[in-house]
């Protein structure tokens, strides 16, 4: 006599496989096709540690109420509540500098200009730009800065639409310009040959402001009065304009870095492929609570 039970698959006799089996497919189509669009969209994934972003930590920046790190392998950003967010759309795009435009943010990478409507949870690539490598990046209001090692700065008056040539220099400019908010004739950029250099017509000439080390990154503060330069592997502070300097010590690893809204100085330090940042306190510094 035959057992019944040979002829259970998971327990399930044929007549129930017949009714479980369609569900079973139509759930398992559902789960790949939600993986799918969610890939395809690049929306953003929370993380529980700082993103990924490669072998090499390029830019940090503060736009609204979210901080932006970016670098050779990703990007992604820090939320008021001190969530972190990878952002799939610029994974691989070698992040090197950010900026916002009126409501857009933009970012500037080895593959070019990217701009989000959605407060950086999303970017698309930005076309019309007259160079393909975005190395230096800045804006205030309609202006928009762009340093490029294929023909220096390119000026954007209309939120980066068009852009018009203004310099030779800036081959050499990587990661965040600040612009002065109150006159965006006005840009503090950093260069890897001549350290922090500082523009007052809008990108036409830029002078070195004596920091006397090539940078990877200049955070500005208080208007332009503290500027805080990272070097390779050091680093040097101004509390006057750029009229004196002092060495300043950071960790290992440090690349970039960008003042708060609230004058607060934040660091970019790389740990593994991974951003981590870090707050000053006292003469030290500290994990970014």
């Amino acid at each position: 006599m035959t057992d019944p039970s040979s002829d259970r698959i998971f327990g399930l006799s044929p007549r129930a496989l017949k009714v479980v089996a369609p569900l079973l497919i139509v759930t398992v189509l559902v789960i790949a096709m939600g993986t799918y669009l969610n890939q395809r969209s690049g929306s953003g994934s929370e993380i529980s540690a700082g993103p990924v972003v490669g072998g090499d930590l390029h830019a940090v920046g503060e736009v609204g109420d979210r901080l932006f790190v970016g670098g050779h392998g990703g990007a992604g950003y820090r939320s008021a509540a001190g969530n972190w967010t990878q952002i799939k759309s610029l994974d691989d795009k070698d992040v090197m500098g950010w900026a916002q435009s009126g409501d857009t943010v933009l970012a500037g990478g080895h593959a070019g200009l990217y701009a989000s409507s959605d407060n950086g949870a999303t970017f698309d690539t930005v076309t019309g730009l007259p160079v393909s490598d975005v190395h230096g990046l800045g804006a205030s209001g309609s202006m928009v800065y762009v340093a490029s090692p294929q023909s220096g700065i390119l000026v954007s008056t209309d939120g980066g639409k068009t852009f018009e040539r203004r310099s030779s220099q800036g081959m050499d400019f990587m990661g965040t310009i600040w612009v002065d908010p109150s006159n965006p004739d006005v840009a503090i950029a950093p260069s890897m040959q001549a350290g922090a250099v500082k523009t007052t017509d809008g990108g036409r000439t830029w002078d070195a402001m004596g920091s006397g080390m090539g940078s990877m990154s200049v955070a500005v503060g208080k208007g332009g009065q503290d500027l805080f330069v990272i070097g390779m592997g050091d680093a040097q502070v101004s509390t006057d304009q750029g009229s004196t300097w002092t060495s300043a010590t950071i960790p290992d690893n440090t690349s970039a870095a960008s003042y708060t809204a609230q004058g607060e100085l934040i660091i970019g330090v790389l740990d593994g492929d991974r951003a981590n940042l870090y707050e000053k306190a006292g003469s030290g510094w500290e994990p970014l609570s």
